[in-house]
């Protein structure tokens, strides 16, 4: 079972092959598919009487990365046998309103926790380290991730960092070419295939400028000695009209840092407040 084409029907056929646990797994499915796409694994698994755990390595044998990828694959089934058209992950064209706020709610929350799982403390320790000791940083990204790069500089300038970011790539790498070793480069790509970044890190690499990479889970892992890689995940990628849970775990990211940089100077309370009474004079 490698493909989730016709994935009812392989589990009909297979089921006899399977594990106990894998069979009262197959069978939860197959008694309401409609229905599991509306749970989750811990749900899936207490009705099937089995572990969390269980339902995640399931996925994995019938060749699905995840239960998020499961459920997706169900309704993509379920939407062609209705003639439904698929909009965004698991949320279809027929989806009563109900339906899709829980999916939406359901594959943000996924994206949190599956990111939460990602990365270490360790990890997160290193990234603040350089945040703290970089004179200047350029936050780079590009689409939806640009989004993502300009929320995360308007907090980190309220904490006195000096930020580079924007919508025009080749400003920034314009400004990249005047940075060194005690500078940042930020980049923002879930893909990590973006051109523009690509340009970045490898001048970043040539020019030992430190960087600190915001990407996907399955992106390349040769990176340089002076470069940390923090990673979100969201399902929504196999079938997507906009990056909405990827944004979402990226903001929590960007969030987390920004609130444990702020706990590393007695005095950041009073420089947020600072920046603040000056946005005020425009009222």
């Amino acid at each position: 079972m490698q493909s989730a084409q016709n994935l009812i029907a392989k589990l009909n056929a297979n089921l006899e092959d399977l594990s106990q646990n894998e069979r009262r797994i197959a069978q939860g499915i197959l008694d309401d598919p409609s229905l599991v796409t509306t749970m989750t694994s811990q749900t899936l698994a207490l009705q099937c009487g089995v572990s969390q755990s269980s339902i995640i390595k399931f996925c994995k044998k019938i060749g699905l990365p995840g239960f998020p990828a499961l459920k997706i694959a169900l309704s993509a089934e379920i939407a062609r046998t209705q003639g439904a058209e698929q909009i965004h992950g698991d949320i279809f064209s027929d989806d009563p309103l109900n339906a899709v706020a829980q999916k939406m709610y359901n594959s943000k929350v996924a994206a949190l926790s599956e990111t939460l799982k990602l990365n270490s403390t360790h990890d997160f320790s290193l990234a603040v380290e350089k945040l703290v000791g970089a004179n200047r940083i350029i936050i780079l990204g590009v689409g939806g991730s640009a989004l993502v790069s300009s929320d995360f500089a308007s907090k980190l300038t309220k904490l006195g960092k000096a930020v580079i970011s924007g919508g025009d790539a080749h400003v920034h790498l314009a400004n990249l070419a005047r940075f060194d070793s005690d500078d940042l480069l930020i980049l923002i790509s879930y893909s990590g295939k973006t051109k523009e970044l690509l340009v970045a890190a490898d001048y970043a690499r040539q020019h030992g400028i430190p960087i600190l990479n915001l990407t996907g889970p399955s992106t390349s892992k040769n990176i340089g000695k002076n470069e940390l890689v923090l990673k979100c995940i969201a399902s929504e990628n196999l079938v997507r009209s906009s990056s909405i849970a990827t944004r979402t775990a990226q903001l929590a990211i960007t969030d987390l840092l920004f609130i444990l940089f702020a706990q590393k100077e007695a005095d950041m309370a009073s420089k947020i407040q600072d920046s603040q009474e000056v946005v005020n004079q425009l009222r």
